[in-house]
């Protein structure tokens, strides 16, 4: 699969807690189309319920689905646990990324691909426009702690699962940084975006 090919695409990442779904909401406002890579990955979970219960035990699983925040706790506590669960997911949810790029380029129109893990996976994942959001640790650590109910040092083990942003930035197009409130990003975004076309 060769995401470069997408033209008209423009993948947005960022670290947990980093206010990249909030650029992609601010976008979406704008009338642009916006994939959301983690609706597709929480899709391919379901499709691979039996597949991630053989592997990390009926522990995960809650009314019949698996529980989201009991198999992150997990995979984030242990590094090899996290590589076999996107051996097991990954595939699948970059060829539906893949396949949904496609269709929207028939468009002609500039569209956003909401990815977490684009930097850490770029040599898959290898958009020609890659867009990073960034924030203060500080303020990470309290939007997620906040927005997810997690410890400190849950939310810790999920930073520390991703690359930091210093190794991100060089491999970036573009850096968007979220250092103030709401509406400052937004005026951030809108401005950016008018350069998009």
């Amino acid at each position: 699969m060769d995401f470069s090919k997408f033209v008209y695409a423009y993948a947005i990442s960022g670290g947990i807690g980093s206010g990249k779904s909030s650029v992609c909401k601010i976008l979406s406002s704008l009338g642009y189309e916006v994939l959301d890579a983690d609706k597709i990955a929480h899709q391919i979970l379901e499709e691979r319920t039996q597949e991630i219960l053989e592997r990390f035990g009926d522990g995960v699983l809650e009314c019949g689905r698996i529980n989201r925040k009991k198999l992150g706790a997990i995979v984030f506590a242990d590094k090899k646990k996290l590589l076999l669960l996107q051996e097991i997911l990954n595939p699948s949810i970059y060829a539906e990324i893949f396949a949904r790029c496609l269709r929207l380029e028939e468009h002609r129109r500039v569209y956003f691909v909401e990815i977490a893990l684009l930097f850490e996976q770029r040599e898959e994942l290898n958009f020609e426009h890659k867009i990073l959001i960034t924030a203060p640790r500080e303020e990470i650590l309290k939007r997620v702690q906040n927005r997810d109910g997690l410890t400190q040092e849950e939310v810790l083990h999920r930073i520390h699962s991703q690359l930091p942003v210093e190794e991100k930035i060089p491999f970036a197009t573009q850096v968007i940084s979220n250092d103030g409130d709401l509406s400052a990003l937004e005026r951030k975004v809108r401005e950016w975006a008018k350069g998009l076309g």
